[in-house]
């Protein structure tokens, strides 16, 4: 009897999403065979939510796994963290007998599974950073990092154990495959829950944000860090003409380092007050996420150097609303080749003013076709059918 093992010992982000839409779809569909979730004990209270929302299914079983063995995991260097989550999922696979199991985070993984003890079933993973085909930064560090990437991959590769990699990076899949045909590595859709928002939500959402009449809001959501270009953006609002800076609202929504909010919040403090600079920083979920993007007129993807696909491009497309992208890596050339929006560098204050300039006076042309079919493709079932089809050994 198949018997499929989810296997992740981080439980934020989108690793507490994927998890959900594989075990959401089993119940709803009801495959055949069982399905074993191994994560933090955390993710427990949103199982139990699922669980309650669908027919009684008993081919799903939870099992949490202990705060001392995620802290024990955790701890140390990347490389010994490597070999120490691999060593847990065999613990677990050892205890439950899957007949496949399913890396939620691969690239964690590489080291143990290329050079560490052999599964005793069938291993797939989900392939989140696949960058070593990107160009590098400049220095000999850099090229030597890539040089690591590729023939860690090579390693893993070879090992007979494993089966499928999903990549969320569809710019990587040729070159993977052609490094061992033998692995099924696939695309990935970059899955999105979509809601049906109302328009009583969003002006709701406007008032209690007490967004000024008029203006056009460029929302940049999700979790904020330093990768995520605020800084840069900040300074091209400070370069805008007055004219223009009193059309604006800027929009900043998402989880945020108490260190990090500090700093960002000095560097508010140094734009100019014509523009509206409205700050939310918490953690927004489920169907209050796609209330943002459906208040918004542009979503912000200015990202430094991002790797791979970004879920927000997903929710602006659900919302049929145009992104403002850096023009780096596969996120670039997608905006760019499927018009779903503008790209620029995104690194650079004076490129990101001209483009704001462009969209405040002329506009932006995009594809509403596009992004309809970007939202379809990327939805959380079809997330969860591409995986679970696959993993039939």
């Amino acid at each position: 009897m198949r018997k499929i093992l989810l296997f992740d010992t981080i439980i934020d982000g989108h690793h507490a999403d994927y998890l959900s839409h594989l075990i959401n779809y089993w119940l709803q569909h009801q495959p055949e065979g069982e399905l074993i979730v191994v994560a933090q004990a955390s993710f427990e209270p949103i199982f139990r939510q699922l669980q309650e929302s669908a027919p009684i299914v008993t081919s799903v079983q939870y099992v949490p796994i202990s705060q001392q063995e995620i802290e024990t995991t955790h701890q140390g260097s990347v490389i010994g963290r490597s070999f120490r989550e691999w060593n847990l999922l065999l613990d677990y696979c050892q205890r439950y007998q899957p007949t496949h199991a399913l890396l939620m985070y691969f690239d964690i993984f590489q080291l143990g599974l290329w050079l560490g003890r052999k599964a005793p079933c069938a291993i797939s993973g989900i392939y989140f950073r696949p960058d070593f085909h990107y160009p590098p930064s400049s220095g000999l560090k850099a090229r030597l990092n890539v040089l690591r990437k590729r023939a860690t991959l090579h390693g893993v590769l070879k090992q007979s154990t494993l089966k499928n990699l999903f990549c969320l990076d569809p710019s990587a899949v040729t070159l993977v495959r052609e490094m061992n045909p033998r692995v099924n590595v696939i695309p990935l859709p970059d899955p999105v829950k979509s809601y049906v928002i109302t328009s009583g939500e969003i002006e709701e959402l406007r008032s209690a944000l007490l967004i000024k009449p008029g203006r056009t809001v460029f929302l940049l959501f999700g979790h904020l860090d330093e990768r995520k270009g605020i800084e840069p953006f900040l300074e091209a609002l400070n370069q805008l003409d007055p004219a223009v800076q009193q059309k604006i609202c800027f929009l900043l929504a998402g989880a945020i380092r108490p260190d990090y909010q500090a700093h960002i919040e000095q560097k508010i403090s140094a734009v100019s007050p014509d523009v509206q600079i409205v700050s939310v920083f918490k953690e927004i979920k489920g169907r209050a996420i796609q209330v943002y993007f459906e208040l918004a007129d542009y979503a912000l993807t200015l990202y430094q150097r991002h790797v791979g696909m970004a879920s927000v491009l997903i929710r602006a497309a659900i919302s049929g609303k145009p992104l403002l992208s850096s023009d780096y890596g596969y996120m670039g050339q997608l905006v760019k080749n499927e018009q779903l929006g503008a790209v620029t560098d995104s690194a650079s204050p004076t490129t990101i003013r001209e483009l704001l300039e462009q969209v405040m006076t002329e506009g932006i042309s995009y594809s509403e076709t596009n992004l309809r079919k970007l939202a379809e493709h990327n939805s959380d079932v079809s997330f969860a059918r591409t995986i679970l089809e696959q993993l039939n050994e």
